[in-house]
């Protein structure tokens, strides 16, 4: 027992000693020519675990049981890196002096790896969150329009599609973003919710963008580039910060086809992390955005040159409801077999073939939702088990309306989408696991939900009464053409008699039935989406470089499993979720050789998903040479995949789920759409038949299945560093494209083999179908860029690139929609006059016309000229800033996808505190 007591005493004791033996080293770090605090400044005691960043009011304080004296080491981007010795524990008060930071910027993305931008073995652009804080943008995602080769869709005001090398669309599934570690992708429909769905604008630390093939680092769906965005660490960026964004858009009415006058934008954004020692911190993110859409209203007619008063058949671009189209010959001949005296007027209409006249369409304003909102939560816990190994848990919820263009215009409404993450992040490996959960809310489809809606109202035809919308049409117009009318305008006074009655948009009576169309099933005949899908992922990383001296190897397993669940309204998953998994193993080399001067190094992943029999194996191979001081010449080979998205796989082909565990094979879907009984012919011979009444016009499409694609690219750069004041960036790069998935537009005649059954668009349907094509397509380009250090806090950028295609499979829809070159420029100061308080920034983005093509129509995309500004003042006393700024200034409309809406200004003034 005595002996017991006594070693209890001396564990104590030496557990005194130990704890009395600590050091606390703290102080306060500034800028030496503002005064200012500096947060987030790394402050490591040299050849130590130990360390600290500098909180919001630039202080710093941590333990450590190293002996006296020691070096304390003090580095942020901007600012020299200072070192200082201490012999005592007192209070430091460090100054930092600012620097440039051209060619210091470091990249992970490009190799898992931490490396300097200007030595990376592939195309990379990087944003952080200074720039950010300088933009003049509203939502930082939407100054990646400004990078070097990237290309953005904005589909509605928070929804914006980027992708890099020139296949831009809307809902780009070839484009991988990953957040904090995490495929940001919704885990049904397979593509990036831009900024809806992730990162708040206080809590991004850095965005970073690869140009081009990714697959062999972040697997399936890399083909056009991969975004990687990193939340603010909660030890490092401490403490309460709040923008509040108040604006206005819409400023001019009926500008660029904006039907609406003036209208308020809100944004609101809270950020809050604490450090509550040195092993535990966490951080809370809340942002919400509120604002009149941008509405999409296109009135050219995808059925010919004509408009809404001079073609009857008209169908605008965004007029919804206008698809249905009737050939009333029919009709006319039923008039004309109960009245023979009107042979006069019919028979001459009777002359051609057919006589379509299409249904009325609304509108997108007042039809759609115009209220553009979003809500972003965000929350995470850290806590350190040991200096370099901690446990990080975080969950991120998103809400909102936004919409986003593809067969037609689709209106995400109460969306919700959600990602929890528990990873275990030591040195040299993490272990990650997480889940993405999305809710496709009341999901409106703008042309068959008025579609639908028009027959609600009336029938085009009821066969039991005889009476209909056409009926009642044709009797219209006949009486007009008998009153001496001219045929256009008989055909006007038709539809005005026909459409007596017919609910106004916005209307009690049109908001019943919308919202009963909306509210039904697609698989009930109505136009709801049900999709609840979910996604599981694991991955594992180690890197091994410690343990093999040879060459550094970084490797990593990942699993994911998608649930897709929609209930039939997206998949065949009517009797339950399928479950679609997919399996990688990946790797990558890097060697130094010649005295670091040259860097090798070799990526390959192996991939297999479950809906294909065989695995995927890609590769990157790459060598960065130094050719002088800060001279750096860069030469890549990359084989990317994509395996095709959900959607395109089990709408093009329905696999034996029972075969999963043997690799069992695809076979066609085709059946549920009755083309394995009846044939399939292009849209686009179909309407040459009608035209030309000549049935050798017809084309049949061959059917088969649907299979991965790839592209093999290679790309050569050069960087430079000169002189520390200007740094440039130019490459070239050439890729090939094997089993390219476009879309193309087929119909068939259900119930008939008969051809003639055509003439008739009533009998026949019409699909868009994904599918391989044939050919082999190349696309090539280049592109430059130069940034300049002109002192005193003046910088300017310019950018240019440059972007083809060729082979192009005029057959297929291929969403290339890029002009062949384009340039950006920005000019700014960071901090100027007395204290450097006031700074400013522009930017000008320029688009030649250029070709966009997508599911529900194709058309020119006029040249654009679009211009950026804002102007700060730094309220130093209150630790704030005051932003007056626009985006597009001059307020001159502009488009960046066809079907799309024309964006105009957005002026704003931003209050932010502690936003530095």
């Amino acid at each position: 027992m005595h002996k017991l007591m006594l070693l209890s005493i001396c564990s104590m004791l030496t557990a005194l000693t130990s704890l009395q033996a600590q050091e606390v080293i703290s102080g306060t770090i500034r800028n030496s020519v503002t005064k200012e605090v500096i947060p987030a400044v790394s402050v490591m005691a040299k050849n130590t675990p130990n360390g600290d960043y500098s909180n919001d009011q630039g202080h710093f304080r941590f333990t450590t049981k190293s002996k006296l004296p020691l070096t304390l080491v003090f580095s942020s981007l901007g600012f020299k890196t200072k070192e200082i010795e201490i012999s005592s524990a007192k209070p430091l008060q460090v100054e930092l002096t600012p620097t440039t930071i051209l060619g210091t910027e470091v990249v992970v993305s490009a190799s898992r790896n931490v490396q300097r931008k200007i030595e990376s073995p592939v195309t990379i652009e990087r944003i952080d969150n200074k720039d950010i804080i300088n933009s003049p943008q509203t939502n930082y995602y939407n100054m990646l329009q400004g990078l070097k080769g990237v290309d953005i869709t904005t589909s509605s005001l928070t929804f914006t599609t980027i992708t890099t090398r020139g296949f831009n669309t809307s809902g780009n599934t070839n484009f991988t973003q990953i957040v904090d570690g995490m495929d940001n992708s919704a885990p049904g429909l397979n593509f990036p919710l831009g900024a809806a769905i992730g990162l708040t604008e206080l809590d991004v630390d850095n965005l970073e963008v690869l140009s081009g093939a990714s697959s062999a680092l972040y697997g399936s769906r890399g083909l056009n580039g991969t975004l990687v965005m990193t939340g603010k660490d909660p030890f490092k960026y401490q403490g309460l910060s709040i923008q509040v964004t108040q604006g206005v858009n819409h400023v001019k009415k009926g500008k660029g086809n904006d039907p609406m006058g003036p209208q308020p934008y809100y944004d609101w954004t809270l950020r809050w992390a604490k450090k509550v020692n040195e092993k535990l911190a966490f951080k809370f993110n809340l942002q919400y955005t509120l604002a009149k859409e941008w509405m999409a209203n296109d009135t050219s007619n995808t059925n010919g040159p004509g408009s809404r008063y001079t073609d009857p058949d008209y169908n605008g671009v965004n007029s919804y409801g206008s698809k249905t189209s009737v050939d009333i010959n029919p009709f006319l001949q039923a008039a004309l077999a109960g009245d023979p005296s009107l042979a006069s007027i019919i028979d001459p209409l009777l002359e051609k073939p057919s006589n379509y006249v299409s249904r009325t369409g609304y509108a997108e304003y007042g039809y759609l939702s115009d209220e553009a909102k979003l809500l972003k939560l965000n929350a995470e816990v850290r806590y350190k088990i040991k200096p370099k190994l901690e446990v990080i848990i975080s969950g991120t919820y998103g809400k909102g309306n936004s919409v986003y263009s593809n067969d037609t215009r689709y209106a995400l409404t109460n969306f919700r989408l959600g990602q929890y993450r528990a990873e275990l992040k030591a040195e040299h490996w993490f272990l990650r696991a997480y889940t993405s959960r999305e809710n496709s809310g009341n999901t409106v489809i703008a042309s068959p939900t008025a579609q639908l809606l028009n027959e609600a109202w009336k029938p085009s035809f009821n066969p039991s009464t005889m009476d209909g919308w056409y009926p009642q049409y044709t009797g219209a117009l006949l009486q007009a053409l008998a009153t001496g009318s001219s045929l256009n305008d008989a055909h006007l006074a038709a539809r005005n008699f026909a459409d007596q009655g017919r609910p106004e948009a916005g209307s009690p009576l049109f908001n019943r039935l919308k919202d009963s169309i909306s509210g039904i099933p697609t698989s009930q005949g109505g136009t709801l989406f049900q999709d609840r899908s979910k996604l599981y992922n694991a991955e594992f990383q180690y890197n091994l470089s410690h343990f093999i001296k040879v060459v550094d190897v970084i490797a990593g397993l990942n699993y994911r499993l998608f649930r897709l669940d929609s209930k039939g309204t997206l998949f065949p998953d009517t009797e339950g979720p399928i479950d679609v998994a997919e399996y990688s193993a990946y790797a990558h080399l890097a060697k130094k050789l010649i005295d670091n001067k040259l860097r090798l190094g070799a990526a390959f992943r192996y991939d297999k998903n479950t809906l294909f029999s065989k695995p995927r194996i890609t590769s990157r191979l790459s060598g960065v040479v130094e050719v002088a001081k800060e001279n750096f010449l860069r030469f890549s080979y990359q084989n990317a995949y994509s395996f095709p998205s959900n959607i395109q796989s089990l709408q093009s082909t329905l696999v034996d789920y029972n075969s999963f565990a043997s690799g069992g094979s695809a076979r066609l879907l085709y059946g549920e759409y009755g083309f394995d009984k009846y044939p399939a012919y292009t849209l686009t011979s179909v309407q040459e038949y009608q035209q030309s009444n000549d049935p050798s016009k017809l084309k049949k499409f061959r059917l088969s299945d649907i299979k991965p694609q790839s592209v093999d690219a290679f790309e050569l750069g050069y960087s430079a560093l000169i002189s520390n004041v200007v740094l440039i960036d130019v490459l070239g790069y050439y890729s090939t494209w094997k089993n390219f998935i476009g879309y193309v537009n087929v119909a068939n005649t259900p119930g008939t083999e008969d051809v003639t059954a055509f003439k008739d668009r009533s009998k026949y349907i019409a699909y868009n179908i994904a599918y391989n094509g044939a050919e082999t397509v190349n696309t090539y380009g280049y592109a430059a860029s130069v940034s300049i250090d002109l002192s005193r806090n003046f910088g300017a950028k310019a950018n240019f690139s440059s972007d083809f295609l060729k082979n192009r499979n005029n057959s297929q829809i291929n969403n290339f929609n890029t002009p062949n070159w384009k340039f950006n420029v920005e000019f700014g100061n960071s901090g100027f006059g007395k204290q450097q308080k006031l700074s400013f920034n522009t930017s000008l983005r320029y688009k030649p016309a250029y070709f966009y093509s997508i599911g529900f129509g194709s058309g020119t995309i006029p040249a654009n000229v679009v211009l950026d500004a804002q102007f700060s003042y730094k309220l130093m006393k209150a630790h704030s800033k005051i932003k007056i700024g626009a985006t597009n200034l001059t307020n001159r409309y502009y488009y960046t996808g066809f079907g799309s809406p024309a964006i105009g200004g957005v002026y704003y003034v931003t209050f932010a505190y502690n936003v530095f």
